[in-house]
């Protein structure tokens, strides 16, 4: 207790914890509780993970950044930055668009709508998206960003499976798509990003991100499920549209304190949780705040309330900022068959120190805008 008091200012999260089980021990007349007794149990090993976190090396597992541009290049950056916007957006607008052509009578409108909705459906189960294409996406999408770097401490695989946590959201998760799912150093392991299913059935975006491109998959339960019990590591946004809600230029927020459910399969399965934060995001796009409540409504009912405003000559496009993808150390969590509401209350608080932990040790290096921020947990 006196070795992990002097810790607080670091991981001031745990100030709550301390304080009680100090305040048991000292009156000795006073029995300690079992909670208390399990938080004291368990401590040690969440300390010693942070710690260990704390005095990591620098070196990478994997790394890669944008190569140079060329006029020619930008503009198929662009084109490419558009077609992922234009998908995005579609999808979700695509029902009114579809009603509207109905009531006009639009025969060859909903025609194409049609094909495109079936054409998403055509491929076999088996079929993982050509890598060719992929390849071709990743060489020119981040060309008109400023800069574009990923760096991975950590590689999860069979032998050591985890969670890829990839924060924040964003606009439209360039983070994502940069260190996730169509990067060579997962997309060569069949690893796959888990979205919210409004998404990967949305005209468009599921024909030429899901299928042609792979790497892509459904965040519901037993999707998720089926992975960790195979033993495959997979990407998540635990934030979701709560979080692109939240999103503002110059701010680094994660929308975290009531996202528990990824910790619960987590201990569940043995998964270790894989930090992944992407400095500039947040800068992507302007977001107009406010009427949270209203915004909460729709997030719960998995629609995205954003009002994106990129570059000012097309504000669809993100801006040229310094996008840098940084992958952290694991925080390796026990299997727990059956955990308890106190296990997976206290592996939460656990990740969210390690995830601030990380956020600070590189926000100087990579951050930019946000080198100077402390990291906000809604």
């Amino acid at each position: 207790l006196e070795t992990t008091t002097r810790e607080q200012s670091t991981f001031p999260l745990l100030t709550p914890l301390l304080e009680s089980a100090q305040g048991q021990y000292q009156h000795f007349n006073q029995p300690l509780t079992t909670q208390t007794l399990w938080q004291i149990k368990h401590f040690s090993h969440i300390y010693r993970t942070m710690s260990e976190a704390k005095s990591s090396s620098h070196k990478w597992a994997a790394g890669s950044a944008t190569p140079p541009s060329t006029p020619l290049s930008l503009f198929v950056g662009y084109s490419l930055q558009l077609s992922l916007v234009a998908c995005w957006v579609g999808g979700f607008a695509s029902p009114a668009f579809a009603y509207h052509w109905y009531k006009t009578k639009n025969s060859l409108a909903l025609s194409i709508y049609a094909a495109v909705i079936a054409s998403g459906y055509v491929f076999p189960s088996s079929y993982t998206g050509s890598p060719a294409l992929k390849e071709f996406y990743m060489r020119y999408i981040f060309l008109p960003f400023k800069s574009s770097q990923r760096r991975f401490k950590y590689l999860p695989d069979k032998s050591s499976p985890g969670i890829v946590l990839y924060h924040p959201h964003g606009m439209f998760s360039w983070g994502f798509a940069n260190g996730g799912a169509w990067n060579d150093f997962y997309y060569t392991k069949g690893f796959q990003g888990l979205v919210a299913s409004s998404l990967l059935h949305a005209p468009g975006f599921r024909l030429l991100f899901v299928k042609l491109l792979g790497g892509i998959n459904s965040a519901e339960k037993d999707e998720l499920v089926g992975k960790m019990k195979k033993g495959e590591s997979f990407g998540l946004i635990p934030g979701g549209f709560h979080e692109a809600s939240i999103s503002h230029p110059g701010t680094s927020r994660v929308f975290l304190k009531n996202r528990k459910g990824f910790v619960k399969y987590a201990l569940q399965h043995g998964f270790s949780l894989v930090p992944v934060y992407t400095f500039g995001e947040s800068s992507t796009y302007w977001n107009a705040p406010g009427l949270w409540s209203l915004r909460w409504k729709l997030n719960d009912n998995k629609l995205p309330a954003i009002l994106p405003f990129g570059r000012w000559w097309f504000p669809l496009l993100p801006r040229p900022v310094d996008l840098n993808t940084i992958g952290g150390e694991p925080l390796k969590l026990p299997k727990i068959e059956k955990p308890t509401k106190n296990d997976v209350d206290m592996w939460h608080t656990a990740y969210i120190l390690h995830l601030k932990k990380h956020f600070d040790t590189y926000k100087k290096e990579f951050g930019g805008l946000e080198a100077d921020s402390e990291l906000e947990v809604w």
